[in-house]
């Protein structure tokens, strides 16, 4: 159960950034997990389904700590969209920061439009490297629970969200649906016989004041 200090408040994620730095924990993007040590390593990871506002805020207090993440950012959001100005000005930001920008790519758009994932995947990661002047090197699928697709295979050397050499070397926690599930960010730093730790969250749920900022 969470303490009135442990919440999704950015105060709170800010709190856990600090605590990693004061504990000695190296962070590293996902394109990088490979050059991680066998211990005291950490990779934070935003998939920014329907705002980018918070996930301003969070790169922002991460560039504060000297910390760099990977923001997986979608061209079917309902919320946002990368080529409109305003969008992709945030976005842009966030990538000034430091921070890695990957794909964050949706299985069911491809099968709706009946077209081969891994063709349809290399013309998307082409929008995102040509409106942000990038190298994708790091996709994850929206909502791989519900549509069962973790991994997909691709000609392209790319970091993927879910692969099992990464999982096996870090302990990987989500916030998924506003719900840690198995201790949240900053339990998960006090433990310990923690060696790493792969954080994902989702910018909607972290908030200044009050969860309904966001709604």
């Amino acid at each position: 159960m969470e303490s009135q200090e442990d919440n999704f408040s950015l105060a709170n994620y800010d709190r856990c950034l600090k605590l990693a730095n004061n504990l000695g924990f190296k962070f590293y993007t996902l394109k990088d997990w490979k050059k991680s040590e066998e211990k005291g390593s950490a990779i934070l990871r935003h998939d920014v389904d329907t705002q980018v506002d918070t996930a301003v805020k969070m790169a922002t207090l991460e560039n504060e700590n000297n910390i760099n993440a990977t923001y997986f950012i979608r061209l079917h959001s309902h919320g946002y969209n990368p080529l409109c100005l305003k969008d992709f000005d945030k976005i842009r930001e966030i990538k000034n920061m430091g921070h890695e920008i990957g794909l964050h790519y949706e299985s069911d758009f491809y099968h709706l439009i009946n077209k081969p994932i891994c063709d349809f995947l290399k013309k998307e990661i082409n929008i995102l490297e040509d409106i942000f002047d990038i190298s994708i090197e790091s996709i994850c699928p929206h909502e791989p629970t519900r549509t069962k697709s973790f991994y997909i295979d691709s000609e392209k050397n790319l970091t993927q969200a879910y692969d099992n050499m990464l999982l096996e070397k870090f302990k990987y926690i989500s916030d998924s649906s506003c719900m840690w599930r198995d201790g949240s960010f900053y339990e998960n730093l006090t433990k310990k016989d923690l060696k790493n730790l792969y954080v994902l969250t989702h910018p909607y749920w972290w908030y200044n004041i009050t969860p309904i900022e966001n709604y």
